[in-house]
C-alpha cells in the first residue's frame, strides 16, 4: 500500500507542478505525510516501472532538462481506467486533508458513497475466491434475509456502492445488491467460484446505471439539448454511449445506444425544459405520459 500511495503522490505532484528533477520531487516529498526518507534513484526507477505497469500513464526522463515528466497514454486510457481516476481523486482529497479540516467552514460536500465500509470485505472475497455471507434488507419486502453469495464485481452509482453477485439460496443467476443494506458480513470458509465468466463491462452493456437486463433491447435514442445546458451535457455525458451528432447556434443533438429504463427517464427529466426527446417515438411518448401524470398533481 505504501508503494501505491507514493506512486499516486508522484503522479499527483507531476500533474500539479509539471516536470521536476528527482531533487525537486524529494524537496516536495518532505512535506508529505508519506515521507520517511528521500526517494533514492533506484527506488524511483522501481516506482516508474510500477506506474507504467499499473496506470494509463508513465514517467519519462528528459535528458536535456534533467527532469521527469508525466505522460498520459491516450491509446491505453479506456473506460476501465475509471478506477485510476477514482484512486487519484481520493489521493487528491487525502493530500488536502489538513487544509480541508482547517477551512471546513468554507467547504460543503455531498455525503460519501453509502456502503463503503463493506468494500474492503468484498474485495478480499474476490481476491481469495471466497463467497460472502451476510444479512440483506429488502426495501420491497421490508424484511431482512440471510444470504450466501459469490461476488462478481463492484460498481458505484449515484452515491452508492453496488455489488453484482450470484446468490446460492436459491440460485437464480446474478443479482445487484446495495452495499449499505448489507450487514453482518463475513467470508465463507470454502472457496466459491462464479458459475459464469463475465466482465462488468459486458454485464452492464447497453444498460443505464445499475439497471440490468438479461436480454437487453437497446435502442437508438436522440435528444435535443438547448442553450447553456449543452455545455453541461458535453462535460458530464448522460451515458457512456453519448455522441454529439449535430449542433446549432444554441442547441445540440446527442445520440445514445441503450435500453430505456426508469433511471434513464429520470435523468432526462432532470434537464427540465432544456431537453427534448426526438426519437424513437416510444421514448418520446413515455416522457409525454410522465409529464401528464406529473401535471395531475397540480
Amino acid at each position: 500500500m505504501s508503494k501505491l500511495k507514493k506512486c499516486l503522490y508522484i503522479i499527483h505532484l507531476l500533474e500539479r507542478k509539471g516536470a521536476l528533477s528527482l531533487k525537486e520531487i524529494n524537496e516536495s516529498f518532505q512535506y508529505s505525510s508519506l515521507y520517511d526518507a528521500d526517494i533514492q534513484p533506484r527506488t524511483f526507477a522501481r516506482y516508474k516501472d510500477f506506474i507504467a505497469d499499473n496506470f494509463p500513464c508513465y514517467v519519462e526522463y528528459n535528458p536535456s532538462s534533467g527532469k521527469y515528466e508525466l505522460v498520459k497514454d491516450e491509446n491505453l486510457y479506456g473506460e476501465e481506467d475509471s478506477l485510476y481516476d477514482y484512486l487519484l481523486s481520493a489521493y487528491h482529497i487525502e493530500g488536502m486533508t489538513e487544509l480541508a479540516l482547517k477551512h471546513r467552514d468554507r467547504i460543503m460536500l455531498m455525503d460519501a458513497p453509502n456502503g463503503v465500509e463493506n468494500v474492503q470485505t468484498v474485495l478480499e472475497a474476490i481476491d481469495q475466491q471466497r463467497g460472502l455471507e451476510c444479512d440483506y434488507w429488502s426495501y420491497n419486502k421490508q424484511s431482512k434475509k440471510h444470504l450466501t453469495i459469490i461476488p462478481y464485481f463492484l460498481r458505484t452509482w449515484e452515491q452508492r456502492w453496488y455489488l453484482v453477485a450470484e446468490p446460492l439460496n436459491p440460485h437464480h443467476g446474478q443479482s445487484v445488491f446495495a452495499l449499505e443494506r448489507m450487514s453482518s458480513m463475513w467470508l465463507t470458509e470454502k472457496k466459491m467460484l462464479p458459475s459464469k465468466q463475465i466482465t462488468v463491462k459486458d454485464y452492464f452493456k447497453d444498460c443505464f446505471g445499475i439497471n440490468h437486463s438479461d436480454d437487453p433491447k437497446p435502442e437508438r435514442i436522440r435528444i435535443k439539448v438547448l442553450g447553456s445546458q449543452v455545455n453541461y451535457v458535453r462535460a458530464l455525458p448522460i451515458h457512456e454511449s453519448q455522441r454529439e451528432v449535430e449542433k446549432g447556434e444554441d442547441w445540440s443533438i446527442f445520440e445514445y445506444h441503450l435500453e430505456p429504463c426508469y433511471n434513464f427517464y429520470q435523468q432526462l427529466l432532470w434537464h427540465r425544459e432544456k431537453l427534448e426527446v426526438l426519437e424513437p417515438e416510444s421514448v418520446r411518448n413515455e416522457i409525454k405520459a410522465l409529464l401528464k401524470k406529473m401535471l395531475e398533481a397540480y
